[in-house]
């Protein structure tokens, strides 16, 4: 399931990196992408179902979210919640945790990106909880290829759908002229 939700959402992951082509250079950067990201992970915790799959429960991650809005507040981000309709279904949820769980592979770098930032913005220094805490635990991703890969190959679809809404959400924020963050 990994390989078809990457090959089809390839064009729209490769738009999305253009947009931080060299990472993040400056403060600004650093705010464009908490606040991008932000309307994702508020999209992915409260879209939950209850006739969703226990593994649902068991992948959700609370802390993230939280996280990420300590960061944005620390650097004076609009945490407005973004209006998007829940994920219609456990696939398409997963397609949208497929976003953000990959950003954490690049979050790697732009944890450094951000430590170089907060030697010259007082304000990053308290602003980095997000970014410590997706990088924190490096296997997590090997374990959401396989809950993805474990999903029936009539789920593709939605699975697909799910990662292009996600990325959908995020590029409405990073492209210029997308909401302010």
């Amino acid at each position: 399931m990994l390989a078809q939700v990457r090959l089809a959402t390839r064009g729209t992951h490769d738009a999305l990196d253009a947009l931080l082509p060299v990472g993040l250079r400056d403060l600004h950067d650093y705010r464009r992408y908490l606040g991008a990201l932000l309307p994702l992970a508020e999209w992915l915790a409260h879209g939950d179902r209850p006739d969703w799959p226990r593994a649902k429960t068991d992948w959700d991650d609370g802390q993230r979210l939280d996280c990420l809005r300590a960061d944005c507040a620390a650097l004076d981000i609009d945490t407005t919640p973004a209006s998007a309709p829940s994920p219609p279904s456990w696939p398409h949820w997963l397609g949208g945790c497929y976003v953000i769980e990959g950003s954490a592979l690049g979050a790697r770098l732009l944890s450094r990106h951000a430590a170089g930032l907060a030697e010259e913005h007082a304000e990053v220094r308290g602003a980095r909880r997000f970014l410590g805490h997706i990088t924190s635990d490096p296997p997590r991703w090997g374990r959401f290829v396989r809950l993805l890969d474990a999903l029936p190959e009539g789920d593709a679809g939605a699975a697909t759908s799910g990662a292009r809404d996600g990325f959908a959400i995020v590029h409405s924020r990073l492209a210029p002229g997308g909401t302010p963050a």
